[in-house]
């Protein structure tokens, strides 16, 4: 399986996180493996590149985030300090601080030059499974396998609100993925009720609901431009979505793609690609002008 891929912000590389254990990396261009790194004694959830692009963090089912030298692949640095998984890891967009998403209901904050962890966010009733900075970096989304969407304050680490619980008890799902738009604005939140939700940053209100999966919403991720979200699921198909009227923009269809379901989905720097991981074990890249044409 492949749970997890990232481009480095200049574009170059993908790496992409495994079942494995292991971390790869690729060249995006012309798709070549460069590098396997090994060190982790769980399956890999999540790779993320610092926004320098000269770290890797990830995230294991081992407990620990191990950070790595993204040209040689060493191992820098081992973060310790979760009971349990670690779902999913974020860098702060000035890349000093990383957070982390953990199955023991919490989510810490760790000085990425140290390794020493700063704060552990507290306040989640279960399994946190996805983690994002907000592009200022003052803030930090959190989502759960309690149904809700924690925003807390990056420097103090209080909780601002929670987003979901206004459902009341059995609706929504639980939340697999979360992303902040390029502008801050807007949350987009992937679940296991088959939708994707936008949430408005500031007021915490939904703004609407995207429906058209037919399974659970693994993975999503804005274009860099932040017109189009696009989203994988366990339906093993990719969606593109416009992000302003949430019309269903195209679908890539299952006969085109993954063979099982997609577990990643994640935007080249210049938005003219998609690289998507799967439950099938390969990696694919679209492009994405190609699958906007009528």
């Amino acid at each position: 399986y492949i749970f997890s891929v990232a481009f480095s912000p200049d574009g170059k590389t993908i790496a992409s996180g495994s079942l494995d254990n292991t971390i790869k990396l690729w060249d995006s261009q012309s798709g070549e493996e460069l590098q396997t790194l090994t060190g982790h004694e769980g399956v890999v959830m999540k790779v993320v590149f610092s926004p320098d692009s000269r770290m890797i963090a990830s995230g294991s089912r081992d407990s620990t985030i191990k950070l790595w030298d993204s040209q040689s692949g060493d191992e820098i640095k081992i973060l310790t300090g979760h009971e349990d998984w670690v779902y999913s890891v974020a860098f702060s967009p000035d890349g000093k601080t990383i957070a982390s998403a953990s199955a023991d209901k919490t989510v810490k904050l760790w000085d990425s030059q140290s390794g020493q962890e700063i704060k552990t966010l507290t306040g989640h009733e279960d399994y946190v499974i996805s983690i994002a900075f907000s592009p200022d970096g003052k803030t930090i989304a959190s989502g759960s396998s309690d149904k809700t969407i924690k925003l807390w304050d990056s420097q103090s680490g209080k909780e601002i609100r929670s987003l979901g619980k206004v459902l009341g008890p059995g609706n929504g799902g639980v939340i697999m993925s979360i992303a902040f738009s390029p502008d801050g604005k807007t949350i987009a939140s992937g679940s296991s009720d088959k939708t994707i939700k936008l949430w408005d940053s500031q007021s915490g209100q939904e703004i609407k609901t995207l429906t058209g999966h037919g399974d659970v919403v693994i993975s999503i991720a804005f274009s860099p431009d932040g017109k189009t979200i696009a989203s994988g699921s366990a339906d093993q198909t990719i969606k593109l979505w416009d992000s302003q009227s949430g019309k269903q923009i195209v679908l890539i269809k299952t006969l085109n793609g993954h063979e099982d379901s997609v577990l990643s989905v994640s935007f080249s720097p210049d938005g003219k690609t998609i690289a998507s991981g799967s439950r099938d074990k390969t990696i694919k890249l679209w492009d994405v002008s190609a699958l906007a044409a009528p």
